[in-house]
């Protein structure tokens, strides 16, 4: 396959991603139409997942090459409060209000993670940064102007959700490298599997995990658990490996466009001039960051700093 045929696959792998990612939340929501809750509705979702990882990596890996024990460890947890805390975060503020602009508050995520390698790796940004960190952090105060005061509580966990993704990728980012893809995101889904099964089980106060009781909200959440998790990270990793980490996270923000029509043609949404704006200059400021880092890495032969999904 010729560069430009394998570079042409890679983005066709990371727009399929983006776009069954961009899906999930239609899915989420009609789960959650059938009585499931946020919860319930994890619980199943990487329960399923981890399952159907464990057979893709018995026929990639065999049975033998598992990471050592503390290793396994170290991505277990990765899962269980990291991956765990993020879902808490994003799809109870998915309840909340409205899935595109939950999406676009996201969004603002890659900005924190270049911050956290600056800080904890002495990876030192490009300049760009402090515009870019200005840009999206004045969309998202734009983006979440209009909201309504039910929905407080939803920027606040979208906003909180999206920092602890990016402390989970720039540490996910470090120990993935110690394993192959698929035994390491097996570990990870498999920890948060546990963590929201436990939830489960125990049924804490203020804490309710209601699971799938009908046909529309299992297939909802088998949806979520094949096509918008282990299918779209697949895709994920296959187009990153084709055109690179940075290209890849530029092609991905894709995503937010998808889950913004989806909302509006699926789910009767919409988004207020202000949070058009908002969404401009967070994605703006994020591709402006990727395309500097990236042409940085470039002239010094060193790998991008910017992380994509791991699992979301």
């Amino acid at each position: 396959m010729s560069a430009s045929s394998r570079r042409l696959a890679g983005a066709a792998f990371a727009l399929t991603s983006a776009t069954l990612y961009g899906i999930t939340p239609v899915f989420v929501n009609a789960a959650y139409d059938e009585g499931a809750d946020p919860s319930g509705l994890m619980t199943a979702r990487y329960a399923v997942a981890s399952v159907l990882l464990l057979g893709v990596r018995f026929v990639r890996v065999g049975t033998g090459s598992w990471p050592t024990r503390a290793v396994q460890l170290r991505l277990f947890l990765l899962g269980a409060i990291g991956l765990w805390l993020n879902g808490v975060c994003v799809f109870n503020a998915i309840d909340r209000m409205d899935s595109g602009l939950v999406m676009v508050l996201f969004y603002f995520y890659p900005i924190v993670v270049v911050l956290l390698a600056w800080l904890f790796y002495r990876h030192r940004p490009d300049r760009v940064i402090w515009p870019c960190l200005a840009l999206t952090v004045g969309g998202v105060a734009l983006g979440a102007s209009d909201v309504s005061g039910a929905e407080t509580v939803g920027v606040v966990l979208i906003v909180l959700g999206a920092v602890i993704y990016a402390v989970y990728s720039v540490v996910g980012a470090r120990v993935m490298a110690s394993t192959d893809v698929v035994t390491g995101l097996w570990f990870v889904l498999t920890g948060c599997a546990f963590s929201f099964g436990t939830v489960w089980l125990i049924d804490p106060p203020g804490l309710p995990s209601t699971m799938p009781a009908t046909g529309v909200a299992w297939l909802s959440a088998l949806e979520i658990a094949v096509v918008g998790t282990i299918v779209a990270m697949g895709a994920f990793f296959a187009g990153m490996a084709r055109v690179g980490a940075s290209s890849s996270a530029v092609i991905q923000t894709f995503e937010v466009l998808v889950t913004v029509t989806m909302g509006i043609v699926f789910l009767g949404e919409s988004l207020t001039p202000r949070q058009v704006v908002g969404a401009t200059m967070i994605l703006g400021g994020v591709i402006w960051l990727t395309l500097a880092e990236s042409r940085r890495a470039s002239g010094a032969h060193e790998t991008p700093s910017l992380e994509g999904h791991i699992a979301l």
